[in-house]
């Protein structure tokens, strides 16, 4: 089998993986529960959401690394040679799903926050707007990563059907 990726550019974006995943954990440990304590004991109308925000930060950063199962996977069926089989479909379809239910836990944060906080009198207009502003983007972003792996899922089922076409000619 033709290997189609070059063994250092793997090397490369794995030791990224490792790198990030590595963040997510720090995330994990230490700055959402940071940062949902202090947003919890800065307004008065978060205080209550602590934990809200606490458990839907975590389940974020879990589903960031979850994906990281498919895309380590695909890295190595990349380095093996076998990536354009029905086997990286599935791996595909995990961060998909990963990443649907992280834009899931964006919007219900978001949506909770822009709700609790529209009226809180402790919280300057301008830290309302920021908070609110970058969750928005941030599920914009979530939903074009979640539009263009469906794409990228496509042109990967394409180019499976061709190989396995091609497999079968030669």
């Amino acid at each position: 089998m033709k290997k189609y990726m070059n063994q250092w550019v793997l090397y490369g974006l794995k030791t990224i993986v490792v790198l990030i995943w590595l963040g997510c954990l720090w995330g994990q440990f230490i700055v959402v529960p940071v940062f949902s304590e202090t947003l919890a004991g800065t307004y008065s109308t978060q205080a209550p959401l602590h934990w809200l925000y606490l458990i839907l930060g975590e389940l974020f950063l879990a589903c960031v690394e979850i994906a990281f199962i498919g895309v380590w996977r695909l890295f190595s069926l990349s380095g093996s040679g076998t990536m354009f089989t029905a086997k990286t479909l599935p791996h595909v379809n995990l961060i998909i799903g990963c990443a649907s239910a992280g834009t899931a836990l964006t919007a219900i944060i978001l949506v909770t926050f822009a709700v609790s906080a529209w009226n809180d009198a402790t919280m300057q207009g301008m830290d309302y707007f920021s908070i609110a502003a970058v969750l928005g983007a941030t599920l914009v972003a979530e939903i074009g990563f979640i539009l263009l792996m469906i794409v990228m899922k496509g042109l990967l089922r394409a180019a499976t059907d061709q190989s396995d076409e091609l497999e079968q000619v030669i």
